[in-house]
């Protein structure tokens, strides 16, 4: 007892780490009490046993153990600095306490995990669970597939990372302790509720009898969605929400995110498997041996391969070359197919990795469909869809639409059926309309031609696309089309079904189940989920405002919708057309609207009548409603003789200001348009009446849309021989690009006729076209000059200080134009025409295919063992392409010789090889786009680079490339992540460089640049000083992007002294934010958030 009187007079916290086992069960029952009483979750007392709490759950003897598993429970659940003992605690639950005999010990130990995980500490302790796994006693392994059963239970799939569970799950299937397997069986069964047959796939390998047991117990469960019934603290308010539900019986609300179970991809819950190395060492020798036997060896050892579900990243070009080549020229048919099968299982296990292959593959798949072999043609589809899978239809558009002209029907009708199925995968944001309406014109030649399999596939091909994106979207591409085939289309469209069941873009219903996807359609396989990745941001459309939407376009990548981008043209949205009239139908309906001395005097032979008539004329429709004008009628009576042939100019003025009235206060069409247009563009050189011309048609331009009407009026006045009513239309015109702006203009069309215009003969039109030109400058930038390289010096003298006028200034904000489409246009169309923007000046260029001129002799200079031949094939490759100025996408081998060369032991020549990436970024253009995996990234490596020039020369050519290619592309996938990874200090620091400077002038980013914040966190304790300060310089872009509380999740799994420093930065990086943003609280208090959430 003497013993006892002694540490009965100690603390309690001493208490519980005494050696005496009844002093530390004293204290821990003491404890609990403690723990009871205190009332703040933030009180001092609670940091006492921070470093007692793994004591308390490992207690050696078995007695004390379960109070202190006790009261370990009660301060988990009540003490606020908890969380930071979750890793110790749970680790040594799962060592000291699941091995334990007594069940109350073990349930103790599985409340404790399921306490931290409502703490918000679900990855830790799922991490120490999934350690337990590997533990040799059976007990622990049963006790931790148990708990993590219960946490799924309880918490459900979006809590629970199911990836590393389901990795682990065949391995308890084959362990030799029945009690395990047992439990294995019954976690796989709670995971099927949540995920259903995504859990098949990585459970394929498993034996017969234990997959048949269980699918019978999969039969058995409910159909409906489970729902989660435990909740994370921050998950209160979804909690009282639930339970009002269970209270009142009430039907959860189906929208809520937290009703049901997010969709989970097989694909993601398996492991990557490495096929390259295990490829035959002599594939590459017999893929082109001369007899059949030995090539269809070497493809099944690769089908073989590509079996496996997923694949591990790598470099792939030889093989997908070596394949390519197979499918495009091998004569054998069983060869062709079994290549295609191949590409196929490629770009299924790869996805959106194998994009950077795919302008490789596709326009020889889509050639070869020559073959009308019904076992090839269902390879070739299925390997097509899948590759479609990889990337977008942006990246592909070209190859596809350079097959479209192919005289072969089979070719054509494919190509249409491909693009059909693979509009069913698109949204209306990943089908904008700068991609469907060159693949519309290519559709309209096919539905005349004279293989009706032709026509057909055209027709679903764009019914599809009705579909997709709306019969308002699409219809504007069809105006040329006649009615019966235009109600073909509509059909299709009605037994369209689009992936996912997805509703059609106007809100109408998903088509009828008979005409649901064709058999074709099942090679998409459940890669679904990645291509439709890029779906349409959720939340409300931004609209800029006027101003700042006409501001001055980007550097580099000049737009030709340099004003209200957020809008849509009113050439799209308000393309009202209607049916001619018949003169008795004019003549009755004007009556009806006009004085009848009015109609009596329009045709008088006395001009003064004439004039009066005008006079009530202009009076009615002044006091005219919109709904009862006439407007067809009442310019037709215009247009009655004399018409526009008046000689009395004070008649003439009053006929054109009255046509300038009628279009502004009248629905006006572009049919009562056309009535008046010739007689406009006639009288608009005139000295006295050509003001009111232009005002009318200003008039019609705000009714009609400037780009339809300025179409038209430069049309007509060119097809004229007047040289004053010439000049006068580019007058006219230049002042309304200024006051409409420049969204939806034909740019390629004005350039062709300010070409002519330069080329007259009289002064007056060359000065009008030059001013012209000064005007769209302020749009399309330096890039307009490149149009006009061929013109005469003295000529492009003249351009040129037109242009340096124009220098610095940028073109004002439009105020026509803008009224009548709010009201008019519904919401999804403004927020679609803000996705597409404007089209690319770049794209107008005539461009040269160069991919024949990149020989294979070139290639192999570029390759070879001496640099000064290698120099002497650079220097041929710079050649081409300085001589092409412009040229297309397709490069043949160019990439892959350029990227040889980017890792050159020779510095000259890896400086060479970026000067030529900077010539083929500008002659590219935007197209560039499909290149940045294959040929972008290299640049990126060599960013790492020892010597200081070849960096810069580097970033210069990145620079040089993301001018063209925007930043989209670079941010999306692992690539960017994958490159910091690398320990190199110098590329480190470069990239972080780089994406400070980048991200504050992106508007969004891909989700993907959360893949790079682990090594920005490295890098911000990295040794070398210039890395941590670039790393620093970028924290706050990487905030701004990904939001706080995604960066405070990331450091969960960083040390607790890491965790500090970064916490620190972050908090630094928030106030500089929230200076930064007009709700500075706000942002403050997402901080504290996340603070609390990451301790």
């Amino acid at each position: 007892m003497g013993d006892d009187s002694e540490w009965m007079k100690l603390p309690i916290d001493q208490k519980c780490e005494h050696k005496v086992w009844k002093a530390r069960l004293n204290g821990y029952e003491e404890a609990i009490k403690l723990f009871q009483r205190i009332q703040d979750e933030k009180s001092p007392e609670w940091g006492k046993y921070l470093g007692l709490m793994k004591n308390f759950v490992k207690d050696s003897n078995a007695v004390a153990q379960l109070k202190g598993l006790e009261a370990a429970l009660v301060y988990v659940e009540n003490a606020h600095v908890a969380g930071k003992t979750t890793g110790e605690v749970v680790s040594g639950v799962v060592s000291k306490v699941f091995n334990q005999p007594k069940a109350r010990a073990k349930e103790l130990g599985m409340d404790i995990c399921l306490m931290y995980i409502e703490m918000e500490k679900g990855e830790v302790v799922q991490e120490e669970l999934i350690k337990g796994l590997e533990n040799k006693n059976p007990k622990i392994v049963v006790a931790c597939v148990e708990t993590i059963r219960n946490a799924l239970s309880e918490f459900g799939s979006k809590i629970i990372a199911l990836k590393p569970v389901v990795k682990v799950l065949p391995k308890l299937f084959e362990s030799r302790e029945k009690a395990v397997r047992d439990e294995a069986k019954l976690l796989a069964i709670e995971i099927y509720k949540w995920i259903r047959d995504a859990l098949r796939p990585p459970l394929q390998n498993l034996n017969s009898v234990q997959l048949k047991e269980l699918e019978e117990e999969w039969v058995k469960l409910p159909s409906g969605t489970p729902k989660q019934s435990r909740f994370l603290r921050s998950q209160q308010e979804l909690k009282a929400k639930f339970e009002l539900q269970a209270a009142g019986m009430d039907e959860p609300d189906g929208d809520d995110d937290g009703d049901c179970a997010p969709q989970v991809d097989a694909y993601e819950l398996l492991e990557a498997v490495e096929i390259l190395s295990k490829m035959p060492k002599d594939f590459y020798e017999k893929i082109e041996a001369k007899k059949w036997q030995e090539r269809k060896e070497a493809l099944e050892a690769i089908e073989t391969l590509i079996k496996n579900p997923k694949l591990e990243s790598g470099d792939y070009g030889d093989l997908v070359r070596a394949l390519k080549k197979v499918v495009g020229k091998d004569t054998n048919v069983m060869l062709v197919t079994l290549a295609a099968k191949c590409l196929s299982g490629l770009a299924t296990g790869l996805r959106k990795k194998f994009g950077t292959y795919a302008g490789q593959v596709v326009p020889t798949i889509l050639e070869k469909f020559k073959e009308k072999k019904p076992q090839v043609v269902q390879a070739l589809q299925e390997a097509i869809d899948a590759v479609f899978l990889t990337t977008t239809l942006q990246n592909i558009s070209e190859d596809v639409l350079a097959v479209m002209e192919n005289k072969n029907p089979s070719i054509k009708q494919q190509a249409s059926l491909f693009l059909a199925r693979s509009f069913r995968h698109c949204s209306t944001a990943t089908l904008p309309k700068s991609v469907l309406k060159p693949f519309c014109a290519a559709f309209l030649k096919q539905v005349n031609d004279s293989a009706p399999e032709v026509r057909d596939a055209a027709f679903e091909a764009l019914g599809t696309a009705m579909k997709v994106v709306g019969e308002r979207a699409v219809t504007p591409f069809l105006s040329d089309l006649e009615k019966l085939k235009l109600d073909k289309i509509k059909e299709c469209a009605d037994k369209v079904e689009l992936v996912g069941g997805k509703k059609r873009a106007e809100g109408g219903g998903g088509g009828s189940a008979g005409g649901a996807a064709p058999e074709k359609e099942k090679p998409f396989p459940k890669a679904q989920l990645a291509a439709e990745a890029p779906a349409k941001p959720t939340g409300p459309p931004k609209k800029a405002p006027a101003a700042k939407a006409s501001g001055p376009p980007k550097k580099g990548k000049p737009m030709v919708a340099g004003c209200a981008k957020g809008k849509k043209p009113k050439d799209d949205c308000r393309d009202v057309l209607e049916a001619e009239l018949s003169p008795e139908v004019c003549v009755e309906k004007a009556a009806a609207v006009l004085p009848a001395s009015c109609m009596q005097q329009l045709d008088s032979g006395n001009w003064k009548e004439r004039l009066a008539s005008m006079e009530e004329f202009q009076k009615a429709v002044e006091v005219m409603e919109k709904s009862e004008m006439p407007c067809q009628a009442l310019v037709r009576m215009l247009a009655k003789k004399p018409g526009w042939k008046e000689t009395n100019f004070q008649v003439m003025q009053m006929k054109l200001h009255i046509v300038g009235l009628v279009a502004q206060k009248g629905s006006f069409s572009k049919t009562s348009a056309g009535v008046v247009m010739d007689g406009l563009v006639d009288k608009v050189g005139d000295i006295k009446c050509g003001g009111k011309a232009k005002e009318a048609l200003t008039a019609i331009g705000e009714a009609c849309s400037l780009p339809w009407t300025a179409e038209q009026v430069v049309s007509m006045a060119f097809a004229q021989k007047n040289p004053k009513n010439q000049a006068e239309t580019l007058n006219w015109l230049a002042n309304a690009m200024k006051e409409f702006g420049f969204a939806g203009i034909n740019v390629k069309a004005f350039i062709n006729n300010v070409k002519t215009a330069l080329g007259a003969t009289n002064p007056a039109i060359r000065t009008s076209a030059i001013t012209l030109l000064g005007v769209m400058y302020l749009y399309m930038g330096a890039p307009l000059r490149m149009f006009f390289q061929d013109e005469k010096p003295a000529q492009l003298a003249q351009i040129d200080a037109e242009f340096e006028k124009m220098q610095g200034q940028s073109p004002p904000a439009p105020f026509r134009g803008l009224t009548k489409k709010g009201g008019e246009d519904e919401g999804g169309e403004s927020e679609e025409q803000e996705e597409e923007g404007g089209a690319d000046v770049m794209d107008l260029l005539p461009r040269t295919d160069i991919s024949d001129k990149i020989t294979s002799e070139m290639v192999s200079k570029i390759g070879d063992k001496n640099w000064k031949i290698r120099k002497e094939g650079l220097d041929e490759m710079a050649s081409v392409i300085s001589e092409a100025k412009f040229i297309k996408a397709n490069v043949g081998e160019l990439p892959t010789a350029l990227k040889g060369r980017l890792n050159d032991s020779n510095k000259l020549l890896v400086q060479q090889t970026m000067s030529i990436l900077q010539q083929v970024a500008v002659a590219m253009g935007p197209s560039l786009k499909q290149h940045v995996k294959t040929l972008g990234m290299p640049i990126i490596t060599v960013l790492g680079d020892s010597k200081a020039n070849v960096r810069a020369a580097a970033l210069s050519t990145l620079n040089a490339w993301v001018e063209q290619t925007g930043m989209k592309e670079w941010l999306e996938g692992e690539d960017l992540s994958e490159e910091l990874k690398r320990e190199n200090p110098f590329l480190k620091q470069e990239v972080l460089g780089w994406l400070a400077e980048k991200l504050p002038t992106l508007r969004a980013v891909s989700p993907d640049l959360m893949f790079c914040v682990p090594y920005l966190y490295a890098s911000l304790e990295d040794r070398n000083g210039d890395v941590r300060k670039k790393a620093q310089d970028a924290l706050p872009n990487f905030m701004m992007h990904l939001g706080y509380e995604k960066m405070a999740k990331a450091m969960n799994k960083l040390k607790p002294s890491s965790k500090d420093q970064v916490v620190g930065l972050l908090e630094k990086a928030t106030g500089s934010h929230a200076r930064q943003t007009c709700c500075p609280i706000q942002a403050r208090s997402q901080f504290d958030c996340c603070k609390a959430f990451s301790s």
